[in-house]
């Protein structure tokens, strides 16, 4: 009973896998291009990395400690010193270290807006494969189709053309019949003439028929293997278009893709007046050059407080031991100093570098951002118009398919019955 179970739960396994499998559409693909893309994953694993700085430069520097050991004591007033102990932390100037925090999870913003892009950029690459392995998939049909249509009329021609070489033989044979009465028969040279030229007579007219539907046959037969030819190329880019995929999804490049029957389109209002005012608030390529600007600022603010001096607390604790020669109160007793230290920055000239490095990646920044924006809005402005073109050729394309197919149908009955229009019905 248990091993029955089991197969059953195996059985319904593999079928529901397979079930999920061969619904796989395009959200499904960009979900596993987000898990599995080593691209991907190496941008947030610098996102990751770059926020792990941000407690790294908001911490204060590590304390100073240091020990001294007089190997002879050194006579004092109030004994002999034996060692010393020195304690030191040192402090930046205020705000330093909130300047290098906020400087910090800016560019930790910016390298996750980084990621983000990267992201988008990797679910393009897999739309515009998918797409395009659509769009061949739609080709193969369609071709698939021309060519059953080439076939009938190739087996058109070979029927008519079987035709045409049977009614010639036995006309053939009639006439080889009379003409052999009629030389038995006695007849006169001007009958016997008579009939000898009527015999070509009869073949002439039989060969034009013949000639012009074997030369339609040829030529069906030379626009099938080109066809072939199209199907084989197709094929041969809808595996190529199949390696893309799994490559960006990082799996085995052989992993048939499959593809929906239908596409589904977004109903968006590409045309909405404020629909460039969106992409420039949540473009990620905008909004990491915005993170970088405020790095910038924050890192000019950060270089000027370097310049103030960074003050140091400290205690010095001396051990001492008990003279004989002393006869000081304090005779042996240990000693307790608090100290204060305080850094001097007198060379300005790399405080003063530092500020306007940071204020010229400022500059660049700015224009950057500008540059961004100019480029996305031509990019936008080129997807309108291509989007408008497409609607439109999409509404004539329809409109063209039915007068063809009404053409094509008109043109085969015709050709059928009277052995007219060829060239049309091959353009078609």
């Amino acid at each position: 009973m248990k091993i029955s179970i089991k197969y059953i739960l195996i059985i319904f396994s593999v079928l529901f896998f397979s079930k999920i499998n061969a619904q796989e559409n395009i959200e499904s693909l960009l979900k596993i291009s987000v898990e599995n893309n080593p691209s991907l994953k190496a941008k947030f694993n610098k996102h990751m990395a770059d926020l792990q700085k941000v407690p790294q430069v908001g911490s204060l520097p590590d304390p100073n400690i240091s020990f001294g050991y007089f190997i002879e004591p050194m006579e004092l007033v109030s004994g002999n010193q034996r060692a010393e102990i020195q304690l030191m932390q040192m402090f930046p100037w205020f705000g330093t270290l909130k300047a290098s925090k906020n400087e910090a999870s800016a560019m930790a913003l910016s390298s996750f807006e980084l990621f983000r892009a990267e992201k988008e950029e990797i679910f393009y690459k897999v739309r515009t494969s998918y797409y395009q392995l659509f769009l061949t998939q739609k080709q193969l049909q369609t071709y698939d189709t021309t060519r059953i249509l080439l076939k009938s009329i190739e087996d058109l021609l070979l029927t008519k053309l079987g035709t045409i070489n049977t009614s010639g033989n036995t006309n053939s044979v009639q006439q080889s019949n009379s003409a052999q009465g009629n030389n038995s028969m006695g007849m006169n040279s001007g009958n016997s003439q008579s009939t000898q030229n009527s015999t070509p007579q009869m073949s002439s007219q039989a060969m034009p028929s013949s000639n012009s539907t074997f030369s339609d046959l040829l030529r069906i037969q030379v626009e099938i293997k080109e066809l072939d030819d199209n199907i084989a190329m197709l094929q041969n880019r809808k595996q190529m278009l199949n390696i893309q995929i799994n490559l960006l999804l990082n799996r085995t490049s052989t992993t048939e893709i499959i593809i929906d029957e239908n596409l589904n389109i977004p109903d968006f209002d590409f045309h909405n007046p404020t629909l460039f005012d969106s992409i420039k608030v949540n473009n990620p390529m905008i909004k990491m050059n915005k993170s970088d600007l405020l790095a910038y600022q924050e890192l000019q603010q950060m270089n000027r407080k370097m310049g103030f001096p960074m003050i140091g607390l400290g205690l010095n604790y001396s051990v001492i031991d008990k003279s004989t020669m002393a006869t000081s109160t304090m005779n042996g007793k240990d000693m307790i100093m608090p100290m204060l230290t305080m850094s001097l920055p007198i060379y300005r000239k790399k405080y003063n570098a530092s500020v306007k490095e940071a204020q010229y990646l400022e500059s660049s920044a700015s224009e950057q951002l500008i540059n961004i924006e100019n480029m996305l809005f031509m990019e936008f402005s080129e997807y309108q118009f291509s989007l408008n073109n497409s609607e439109r050729k999409l509404l004539v394309y329809n409109d063209i398919i039915s007068l063809t197919q009404k053409s094509f149908d008109l043109l085969v009955v015709q050709y059928s019955t009277s052995g007219t229009d060829f060239e049309a019905l091959i353009r078609l």
